[in-house]
């Protein structure tokens, strides 16, 4: 009896550390079961650089923020000043996903050893649902909170080259949307953006959204643009819109690519951004691939979008 007893009472506890892994796997911002793994594949590289979670004391939300970086292979031993590419990560994902979903970390490293590019820091915030946008009413300032408080943090925190050219932005999904945005209301703080399956939507009757994932973006947008007063605040955020007016973009280089099979009809304002910087005669890369939404398009392409950085950090 004895023995038995000690039998299940062993498989109980292994039932719950079962439980509380998976838990930990699920929770953002935990580094978890598939931070390991990352770093296990990272490990087998070899190479110096690291990928690391943090966090911040955001004034501006009046909470604890997590953030991740990555440091180049020959940041620890050097006093050199990184340009640095600023990554927004998409929605119902967190700062870790550009590492363990994208692996950009492990892409970006190989292309650094092949000698492809050069070194750089990335840095990714995470902004929960937020659009990367400040609530219409003025209650949660996202975006402030990327410009005003994350990017000055990074470079008075981390050996970065703070010029404009060495500083690029980048997204997927929500992040591109994020990142096309805030590169163009902020043109003289960005020498180059980019973005993977960006949500652009040039009309709402255009995606391919119903039910509840309709019902969720529905009270997501009115919480953030509040659509039901009307769509003044949504256009004046609407990257549709601002790129429109392409002379203050002061030369920001611009790449975005998306999936001709994306589930969200996102590949309609990609060609719309397309078109209307094509009608103003504007260099820009835009490039419609065969592909879905989200990562398992994007790490197709995470390459071409690290090479376009590289080259504006160098000035090409």
């Amino acid at each position: 009896m004895p023995s038995r007893r000690l039998r299940v009472l062993v498989l109980c506890v292994l039932f719950a550390c079962t439980l509380e892994l998976l838990a930990q796997r699920g929770a953002p911002g935990q580094q978890g079961q598939q931070g390991q793994q990352g770093q296990q594949q990272r490990d087998a590289i070899p190479a110096g650089s690291r990928v690391e979670y943090k966090t911040f004391q955001s004034k501006l939300l009046a909470r604890e923020l997590r953030y991740a970086i990555y440091l180049p292979q020959s940041y620890a031993g050097s006093s050199t000043r990184y340009p640095v590419l600023y990554f927004l990560h998409g929605l119902q994902e967190n700062e870790m996903r550009w590492s363990t979903r994208g692996q950009a970390d492990l892409m970006l490293d190989r292309m650094v050893n092949a000698g492809s590019i050069g070194e750089f820091i990335v840095a990714i915030p995470f902004a929960a649902t937020s659009f990367y946008t400040n609530t219409r009413d003025g209650s949660e300032p996202w975006e402030d909170m990327v410009v005003k408080e994350f990017i000055p943090l990074i470079e008075t925190s981390y050996r970065v080259n703070s010029t404009r050219q060495n500083r690029g932005i980048s997204g997927i999904s929500m992040g591109g949307y994020g990142a096309l945005k805030i590169a163009m209301k902020n043109p003289e703080m960005f020498g180059a953006v980019s973005a993977h399956s960006p949500a652009l939507i040039e009309d709402f009757s255009t995606t391919n959204v119903a039910g509840r994932r309709l019902q969720m973006f529905e009270a997501l947008f009115e919480k953030i643009f509040g659509m039901k007063q009307d769509l003044a605040y949504w256009d004046q955020n609407n990257p549709l819109s601002l790129i429109k007016n392409t002379g203050r973009l002061n030369g920001l280089k611009i790449y975005v690519d998306c999936g001709t099979e994306d589930e969200y009809g996102f590949y309609l304002g990609t060609k719309a951004l397309d078109d209307i910087l094509n009608k103003a005669s504007y260099a820009h890369e835009v490039h419609l691939f065969p592909g879905n939404h989200g990562w398992d398009f994007a790490v197709q392409h995470v390459p071409e979008s690290l090479q376009f950085h590289w080259r504006a950090f160098k000035g090409q």
